[in-house]
């Protein structure tokens, strides 16, 4: 009778007791189970940790840079062919927010004529500081998303009264440190309603004294009065490069003669640093998760040296080198799982402590959350796949001779 050619019987090696002997070999050896879990556990709470780090740095940066004009354009109307500027409609507004990728709209509208600022009436007419009028609506300081140093901003009710919210240069040229004083504009006295914070990059804003757009419509005369002056286009975050080519059709539809403006140099700027803290969050995670491999394939190569008896036992048994292989892969798998999920949580603590302490949203990817478990099993699995096929082609009696 041939002997090769009797066929081998079919393996009842079933999954349930691949997974039953796995966890007899990580129960029988707690102690270094638990060090080799917590090798990954350190692993996937530094990838964590320094991933959730990054972010929060990363969101916390790209937010000041939009707070400073990163991802603002300004609107304005044009000089047309006799060098006298074309208004721009007056459902410019509306039609500027149904643009994809716009956050926001505030509306400047055009100051009258030969007025300027003063502290009192006694200063000189040509003492200005260098402080402008300016004309907003109510949407105007969101849009720049202005902060109030002290005071209010206008709303409905105060946007038809004689008061001026200063900027910040405005306030300190007029020698102005708190609401409630007054200022003389134009030949009568004005409240002081608020003043701004420094509005970042709108420079014009900051050496602003702001009338509500009612009160200059109801007193002031002139053919531009109520015209839109500037409209302040604030974008979604990294959507200004898409949303600008769009602003001036959508302003003012079959015109030419609009004027878009953007901080193009700032926009520069927030576009590397996303870019670079990407890349930085990435390299950061593949350097935790290689430290982790290295942990789980030590601990594994180490764990088949001990392990030579009971491989060579199972071999004469009729364990093929298929299932001695796969026992081994899960078992790094499984110590890779239970040292990713304890990680994680070690990781995101710590990230938030990190976050609230320096005065930063607390961001831990979605992404990381979701995929570290996955990522520490799949690399786990892939660090003990050298030390299992070695398990595999050891042959009994070499094995059982060297126990």
């Amino acid at each position: 009778m041939n002997v090769d050619a009797v066929p081998l019987a079919p393996s009842r090696f079933r999954p349930r007791d691949l997974l039953r002997t796995a966890w007899l070999g990580l129960a029988s050896r707690p102690q270094r189970t638990a060090l080799a879990s917590l090798g990954v556990a350190i692993g996937i709470a530094s990838l964590t940790a320094l991933t959730g780090t990054a972010a929060s740095n990363r969101a916390h940066l790209l937010a000041e840079l939009d707070r400073r004009g990163a991802n603002l354009a300004v609107v304005a109307p044009a000089a047309g062919p006799d060098d006298t500027l074309v208004p721009l409609p007056q459902t410019a507004p509306q039609t500027t927010r149904r643009v994809d990728g716009v956050a926001d709209v505030g509306v400047f509208e055009t100051a009258p004529e030969d007025i300027h600022v003063y502290r009192t009436d006694v200063v000189p007419q040509t003492e200005t500081n260098g402080v402008r009028v300016a004309v907003a609506r109510p949407d105007a300081l969101r849009a720049i998303e202005g902060e109030l140093a002290s005071g209010r901003w206008f709303d409905d009710a105060t946007r038809g009264l004689p008061v001026a919210v200063l900027g910040r240069t405005a306030a300190d040229r007029l020698g102005l440190t708190r609401p409630g004083d007054r200022i003389w504009i134009g030949g009568q006295w004005y409240g002081v309603l608020g003043i701004l914070e420094s509005a970042g990059l709108a420079t014009d804003v900051d050496a602003s004294a702001i009338l509500g757009d009612h009160w200059v419509r109801d007193t002031f005369e002139g053919a531009t009065i109520g015209d839109i002056s500037a409209m302040y286009v604030r974008a979604e975050p990294g959507q200004l490069s898409q949303v600008t080519d769009l602003l001036a059709s959508a302003a003012s539809p079959g015109s030419a003669f609009v004027s878009v403006h953007t901080l193009t140099e700032l926009a520069g700027v927030r576009g590397t640093a996303e870019d670079s803290l990407s890349a930085l969050g990435v390299a950061l995670a593949a350097i935790a998760l290689l430290v982790g491999a290295v942990g789980i394939a030590n601990t594994m190569v180490v764990t088949v040296l001990e392990r030579r008896g009971e491989i060579g036992l199972r071999r004469s048994l009729g364990a093929r080198p298929a299932q001695i292989a796969a026992q081994f892969v899960t078992e790094a798998a499984a110590l890779a799982l239970v040292g990713g999920v304890t990680g994680l949580g070690l990781g995101a603590a710590a990230a938030s402590v990190v976050a609230l302490a320096a005065g930063q949203p607390v961001i831990v990817p979605i992404e990381t959350v979701a995929a570290s478990p996955v990522i520490a099993a799949l690399v786990g699995a892939a660090a003990g796949l050298c030390p299992a096929l070695r398990a595999a082609r050891l042959s009994p009696t070499l094995a059982l001779r060297a126990s």
